[in-house]
């Protein structure tokens, strides 16, 4: 167990992005998966989304358009880590539509308070959920 000792909080550069679903997202995938989980509920999903790394940025806006520009890339994460069959997924996954499926909330302030390196790991291997 990991006890923090007070004095050892470091900021790191990088700002944190968290994609929360939305009831369109929750409506889409209990439509696909067979049978629907009954306890997955909007409130659930967005209490444990997905929380991404992304470079430091001086303004929300700046850090938007750099979610905004890999739209593609976490559309696909979001959906690969619900379902894992591609011919489910919707075919036209636009901008738009992962702005109707998806929050996007940033933080600025990252602090790390474990004094231990973290460990990279390559995300395709791992599920997000």
């Amino acid at each position: 167990m990991l006890c923090f000792s007070g004095n050892s909080m470091y900021e790191i550069n990088r700002s944190l992005a968290i994609i929360k679903p939305r009831q369109q997202f929750v409506d889409w995938l209990t439509g696909v998966i067979e049978p629907a989980p009954q306890e997955m509920t909007l409130e659930e999903m967005r209490r444990d989304a997905t929380a991404i790394l992304i470079p430091e940025f001086d303004d929300e806006e700046s850090a938007l358009h750099f979610v905004y520009s890999n739209y593609d890339e976490l559309f696909e994460r979001e959906l690969e880590d619900w379902i894992g069959d591609e011919r489910l997924w919707p075919v036209q996954r636009s901008l738009k539509l992962f702005k109707e499926w998806f929050d996007v909330e940033i933080h600025s302030m990252v602090t790390d308070m474990v004094e231990d390196d973290f460990a990279n790991m390559h995300v395709s291997s791992l599920s997000l959920h």
